[in-house]
């Protein structure tokens, strides 16, 4: 069974920073090469979220999309940076659980009833 921590890194961080992408993108017409700059990542690791080669494994719920505009907001407007705001996003999907929904699909070694990780949430 993977570590919770292994499907924030493999899955959760990944569609995180491809909706971010998405939403600098297509709110604020940025290049590539600022929206690397604002997300502290390669402009080819930008243009693999682009193609979807990259982030496209988990598919994140509503609510947090919508805090993921909110974040974007806050990173172009310079109020925060990208470090920040992915580590706020991470805490909610831990929070509210969308963790383990994604654990459950991406692991097929993780019960259905699993409360495992909770205690350490």
């Amino acid at each position: 069974m993977l570590h919770p921590q292994e499907i924030e890194v493999r899955f959760i961080i990944p569609a995180v920073r491809r909706e971010l992408f998405v939403a600098l993108s297509e709110n604020h017409n940025l290049s590539q090469r600022k929206i690397a700059r604002l997300m502290n990542i390669t402009e080819a690791a930008v243009s693999q979220y682009k193609k979807e080669k990259r982030g496209k494994h988990a598919k994140l719920p509503g609510h947090i999309r919508s805090e993921i505009s909110t974040s974007a907001e806050n990173i172009y407007s310079g109020d925060s940076v990208v470090f920040n705001e992915i580590q706020r996003l991470l805490g909610l999907i831990r929070k509210d659980l969308t963790i383990c929904q994604i654990h459950q699909l991406m692991d097929s070694d993780v019960p259905s009833d699993c409360k495992e990780c909770l205690a350490y949430l």
